[in-house]
Order: structure tokens, then C-alpha cells, then sequence
């Protein structure tokens, strides 16, 4: 990450009060948000980079004795109704500043990822998104989320929601997978989406879950058994380590072989994590969980 949002922000909320500093983060949204030639992936991650700037600085301020808990509640939340607040002159020069910054930046440099491209995201300027192409069936890529940005690693983040802890909610648009804990906070982890799962239905449970599921390639000819064991029930399984299976036939949230596909429009399966990660949320959920969709 070449953009430190948190040095920036700290010094153009310094001193401060809460709806100067509200300003301030809501200007920085935006800022990100139309921002037009970036991809959708990297304003996602910018996006959640700049959130847990502001979860750090408003964390700071409760540890410093400068804000309660139920200021910090209400600051962190995205979707609240932003009231109007009268900037001092100190406030909008250290947000030009800051703007400039994020500018110069944006226009400027490659979205976040390593190898994350226009070309990789999107496949023209039409805005018909390029399908990111997998390992071929029997090669391991890995198991770690280490390759992928640091937005689509494993990790607990703020996240106000009315879904009840222990759900799962999975975000198509952005491309996470939330599972829900209590006190606003959520174990996010980054997925990538094949087409067929992008639209549908938004409530479902797990109806079952499968360690090491079989897989099979689109129209393979059963006799071909050296392709199928070649991908069955070990690393080098598209449908990685785990598979959480949904009350729908063919909805199912499962691991990969392909790490890199991660954040992406994919071309086989559901609901993809890296190894570790499905590993992990396997461990966490028991069948019948609830999983929202939203986009």
C-alpha cells in the first residue's frame, strides 16, 4: 500500500471536533469513490484501506480520553446520514491538502494488488469484466492469502450491521465474505465469484459442509479417471480443501487452487477462498448458518 491513509488523515483531523472530523472522512469517500479510472477492485480495496485509517484515529481518540465509545459508534458507521457541520479555516486547508495528496496519487499510479491491472479487472472500457483464468486442475498455487492484497486478506474489521452474529454475509459487488461477530466487527475474508452465483436469491443456510470435495471438469468423460484423481481430494482441486454446500443446488462457498483468482470474476465454481481461509471459516460455522448475499 503506497497510500498512508492514516498519517494523512491524522494531520488534517487534528484537533478537531467530531463533525469537522465526519467532513473531513466523508470528503476522503468520496474522493475514492469517483475516482472513474480506477477498477471497481481497487476502490474497493483504497475503500477499506481508508476505513481502517478512520477505525485507528477514532481508537486513538478513545484511548486518549478525547471521545466515548458511543461517538466512536456512530463516527464509524458508513451509512449514517452525515449532518451538516461548518468547517473552520484550519480544517478545509488540511483537507485540500489531503485531497491533493489522494489525487496525485490516483491519477497517477497502478490500483492496488500486485498484478492487478485494468486489463485484469476489466476486459475494455465497455465495462464488461475480464474473467481472471485458473491453475489447470492438479497444480497447487498455494494455500496462504499472503499473495493477495492486503484488503483481501483475512482479517476482523469494524462492520455495523442488523445481521445477527454467527451469520454469514457475502458482499458480490465488493468481493468479501463476512462473517458476523459481535460488537460491529466481522472476520472478513477476500472471495472471488463465478458469474452463475452473481445474481439470485439473498437468504440461504448451509446445508452441508464437505472436506476435500470431489471435483469433476464440465463434460469430462468419466473413463478419463486419470483426470479426475489427478484433482480429487488433495491440494490441486479447484474446488480447494473445503466446501460449505447451500440450501440451493449448485450455490456452495468453497477453496481454490488458484490463490491469485481471488477479488475476481472466475470461471468455474461459486463462492471461492484461498485454503486457509475456507479452512478457517470451516472450522467456524456449523451447518444451518445463515449466509445473506447482498451487492
Amino acid at each position: 500500500m503506497n497510500v498512508d491513509y492514516y498519517s494523512l488523515l491524522a494531520k488534517a483531523v487534528a484537533g478537531k471536533d467530531e463533525a469537522a472530523r465526519d467532513q473531513v472522512y466523508n470528503d476522503a469517500r468520496n474522493l475514492i469513490r469517483k475516482s472513474s479510472h480506477l477498477t471497481r477492485e481497487a476502490v474497493a480495496m483504497h475503500t477499506a484501506a481508508l476505513e481502517d485509517a478512520i477505525r485507528r484515529i477514532e481508537l486513538d481518540l478513545i484511548a486518549e480520553g478525547t471521545k466515548s465509545a458511543a461517538e466512536i459508534s456512530a463516527t464509524l458507521s458508513t451509512d449514517r446520514n452525515w449532518r451538516p457541520a461548518v468547517i473552520t479555516a484550519s480544517a478545509v486547508v488540511a483537507l485540500i491538502a489531503v485531497a491533493a495528496l489522494l489525487y496525485g496519487y490516483l491519477a497517477n499510479k497502478q490500483p492496488i494488488g500486485a498484478g492487478m491491472t485494468a486489463s485484469s479487472s476489466k476486459a475494455s472500457r465497455g465495462g464488461e469484466e475480464a474473467v481472471m483464468g485458473d491453475l489447470k486442475a492438479g497444480v497447487d498455487g498455494g494455500s496462504s492469502g499472503d499473495v493477495l492484497p492486503f484488503a483481501l486478506q483475512r482479517q476482523v474489521v469494524f462492520y455495523r450491521t442488523t445481521v445477527v452474529p454467527g451469520s454469514i454475509v457475502i458482499d458480490r459487488e465488493n468481493r468479501f465474505l463476512y462473517l458476523i461477530e459481535s460488537n460491529n466487527s466481522a472476520r472478513r475474508y477476500g472471495i472471488g465469484i463465478a458469474d452463475q452465483c452473481q445474481k439470485g436469491g439473498s437468504f440461504f443456510h448451509i446445508a452441508s459442509k464437505l472436506e476435500w470435495p470431489e471435483w469433476k471438469t464440465p463434460g469430462t468423460n468419466t473413463k478419463d479417471a486419470d483426470a479426475l484423481l489427478a484433482s480429487t481430494g488433495r491440494p490441486g482441486s479447484p474446488l480447494g480443501a473445503r466446501a460449505l454446500l447451500l440450501d440451493k443446488p449448485g450455490l456452495l462457498i468453497h477453496g481454490t487452487n488458484s490463490p491469485k483468482t481471488i477479488g475476481h470474476l472466475v470461471a468455474s465454481g461459486c463462492i471461492r477462498m484461498v485454503n486457509d481461509d475456507v479452512e478457517d471459516l470451516y472450522r467456524r460455522v456449523p451447518v444451518e448458518t445463515r449466509v445473506v448475499f447482498v451487492s
